[in-house]
């Protein structure tokens, strides 16, 4: 009677905590704004809402408070986008700006600084290669560039995949993927970056919601080798991508196959290269991102049918344990400081100043580096660029018979650094 008891009570036990692992709404004070189309991002203690169609303002979550708030507004409409963060910085490339169906590739990379709460123009993206609907993720401070399409909605499906080093400001081809798709998301786990869901917009005249891509497409980096495996179960593009005990999860989207946007929640298991599903999304939603932070996923936004309408602002969370923990380091600001205040030259004389990132752990944007006329930098730098925490560069300088300046701006501050340049006879 007793083991039938401990029996029971287990197999309660077991159904309860199955029944109460679902999709729950994400507590907080405020609300942000509704938009689809959308990026949404963590950087430090925020989770930063970025974009959409029409240029709005970001959304900023306080995960301290559980408050929102405004934040600044991007330079230019930006949409469809998958945002990254690096180093406490946010950065938006593979998007679109302006109105559909033919929407443009944004030339340039944007870079947000949520402690000062401005945007940056980062460098160009090669022009050969831009395109926008395109899937992001990173790796070793590496941003990984994957498929997209070049004309709005129109034309121009691309299997293009690209590594852009951003402390180096270089890009660099790799091989193409098996298979053209826009409109999805990617993520990379460990050596692995993974490819599911999206669309080859505009490929079924008149119907601008087929042309799903089926097949699961997962690049080696060990390997340097690109395979496919299972289909996903439920074909739909407008995807979004979560990450839980090291599996990817596909979120949400929009299809041909029904009005509603999708709540499906399909996670794929690595060892056996097969789907399985999570439980549904409270509310089906299509065109923004998922954050994934300590075996927790949180969506919210986007459209709640497929097209443009209805705009969302709720916000759901999923958790492998059920707990809200949003545990995670906070991004303090660093300096920037030069081995030398004074640098003696005599007539013709070339010297060195190692410029440094000192303290905190969010990187540095250097916009402008300046020389007297009568001084020549030597080893000019392409601006703007990232300077990483707790590195250094070093500027070579030939100098003249007059006294000038060195002079170092960075983003956020007024102020710049600078050198006092003298002549020593």
């Amino acid at each position: 009677m007793i083991k039938k008891y401990l029996l029971l009570c287990l197999f309660c036990f077991s159904a309860i905590s199955l029944n109460s692992q679902s999709w729950k709404k994400l507590p907080a004070n405020g609300a942000a704004q509704e938009r689809h189309e959308n990026a949404f991002a963590q950087a430090g203690k925020r989770f930063i809402l970025i974009g959409g169609r029409g240029n709005k303002p970001i959304d900023i979550y306080n995960t301290e408070d559980q408050t929102w708030k405004k934040g600044a507004q991007p330079p230019l409409e930006m949409h469809h986008t998958q945002a990254v963060s690096i180093d406490g910085l946010v950065y938006i490339l593979g998007a679109f700006t302006g109105g559909w169906p033919e929407e443009d590739p944004i030339p340039n990379i944007y870079i947000y600084d949520p402690l000062e709460d401005i945007w940056i123009k980062g460098p160009e993206i090669p022009e050969d290669r831009r395109r926008g609907a395109a899937g992001v993720a990173v790796k070793d401070k590496k941003i990984y560039l994957v498929n997209g399409i070049t004309n709005g909605h129109t034309s121009g499906w691309v299997n293009w995949f690209d590594e852009y080093d951003l402390y180096k400001n270089k890009w660099n081809i790799l091989p193409d993927s098996p298979n053209k798709r826009d409109h999805f998301q990617a993520a990379i786990i460990g050596n692995i970056l993974f490819v599911a869901g999206g669309r080859k917009s505009g490929s079924v005249e008149g119907n601008g919601f087929a042309g799903t891509v089926k097949p699961t497409d997962i690049y080696n980096f060990d390997a340097k080798k690109w395979t496919s495996t299972a289909n996903i179960p439920t074909p739909r593009a407008g995807t979004s991508i979560g990450i839980i005990n090291e599996k990817p999860v596909i979120i949400g989207g929009e299809s041909d196959a029904q009005e509603a946007a999708h709540n499906e929640a399909e996670v794929f298991n690595f060892t056996e290269e097969k789907w399985d599903s999570l439980p549904p999304l409270k509310q089906g939603r299509h065109g923004t991102q998922a954050i994934s932070l300590n075996k927790q996923i949180i969506i919210g936004a986007g459209s709640g049918n497929r097209g443009g309408d209805p705009e969302l602002n709720t916000f759901e969370i999923f958790s492998q344990d059920n707990t809200l923990n949003f545990s995670t380091e906070a991004i303090l600001a660093g300096a920037l400081k030069a081995s030398e205040s004074n640098l003696d030259f005599s007539k013709k004389t070339i010297r060195s100043v190692r410029i440094s990132h000192k303290g905190g752990n969010q990187a540095i944007v250097i916009t402008d580096i300046e020389v007297s006329d009568n001084f020549k930098i030597l080893d000019k730098k392409s601006l703007p660029f990232v300077l990483a925490p707790r590195s250094e560069f070093e500027l070579t300088i030939e100098g003249d018979q007059n006294p000038g300046k060195l002079s170092i701006k960075r983003t956020g501050k007024k102020e710049a650094l600078t050198v006092n340049l003298n002549y020593k006879d």
